[in-house]
């Protein structure tokens, strides 16, 4: 794939992926800044070294129940922030 074709391809993305793709990469950096492998990860969340693999190569949308279980495996918690103000949802 050229150039051109990547950024044809990353330009099409819907913002939800986009997303999910900032999401994901940012969870592959915390675990590798935690010195953490993919299988220490894997065995602190019940998953499968595939699957964190899968998920870090963006080869598979995870589920809001396996990002879930991959956050608390960093020891991160999933919160919501609303677009247009920037306030943290505390419900």
């Amino acid at each position: 794939m050229n150039w051109n074709e990547l950024k044809q391809e990353i330009t099409s993305l819907s913002e939800e992926e986009k997303e999910m793709i900032e999401l994901t990469a940012l969870l592959a950096s915390y675990r590798k800044e935690k010195k953490m492998t993919q299988e220490e990860l894997a065995e602190k969340t019940n998953l499968t070294q595939a699957q964190i693999a899968r998920i870090e190569n963006f080869s598979q949308s995870p589920s809001l129940r396996t990002l879930s279980k991959v956050a608390s495996g960093l020891d991160l918690k999933i919160t919501f922030v609303d677009k247009n103000t920037r306030e943290l949802m505390n419900h």
